[in-house]
């Protein structure tokens, strides 16, 4: 009886260790079973994930360029007066219109008129007037050389007078001007300075030479 009895002891003390013991196996192999679960769920799933696809980072900036926009061009203006970059075509027969020099009145875009940086902008009533010495016959002594250039131009009245001398070596030559064209039947009056002999009518005689004005 007492040896029953303390079997029966070494039984029922033994019994929690056993359960915990047993509690800790089945504890294990749930946490093994549910992390390969777990693990296998995670590989299944991401063989159906689609891979987002990887943009580099320049495509997504805009090129940026350093080259500054080119320039608009510029237009050729000229206001009414000389014009230092008009003159007659070499190829032009050089004529005498006045006494020693030969003098042109046209639209500014006539082939007959050369322009450094091509014919400028201006109204439909201008008018250029190119003037030339070299190759005019002359038979006025002392004006060797022939450098025939405008001095000036104005409106007088109804007519514009253009005024012209014989300049010196190394001085600048003007060979050309723009004008409003007057009212129809208006002259240019070529006139000459300190004794030139440019405004002079080729006939001779008094009075300054007179060129209608188209």
């Amino acid at each position: 009886m007492i040896a029953q009895t303390a079997m029966y002891r070494v039984r029922v003390a033994s019994t929690p260790l056993a359960a915990l013991f047993v509690a800790s196996i089945i504890g294990c192999g749930s946490a093994q079973v549910q992390g390969q679960v777990s693990t296998s769920v995670t590989e299944d799933d991401r063989k159906y994930e689609t891979p987002e696809p990887t943009t580099p980072s320049a495509a997504l900036a805009a090129p940026v360029s350093s080259a500054a926009p080119p320039a608009a061009p510029v237009e050729q203006t000229h206001s009414l007066g000389v014009a230092h970059d008009l003159s007659l075509t070499a190829g032009m027969p050089r004529t005498a219109t006045c006494q020693c020099v030969m003098v042109v009145v046209g639209a500014p875009n006539d082939p007959k008129f050369v322009w450094q940086g091509g014919p400028p902008k201006v109204a439909a009533d201008t008018r250029a007037v190119a003037i030339a010495s070299d190759g005019v016959a002359c038979a006025v002594s002392g004006l060797a050389p022939l450098r025939a250039s405008i001095s000036g131009i104005e409106a007088h009245g109804s007519d514009v007078v253009l005024t012209v001398e014989n300049v010196r070596e190394g001085r600048p030559v003007m060979r050309g001007a723009l004008v409003a064209r007057p009212a129809p039947g208006s002259s240019l009056v070529v006139v000459g300075k300190k004794g030139a002999p440019y405004g002079l009518p080729l006939q001779g005689g008094a009075g300054g030479c007179r060129i209608a004005m188209k």
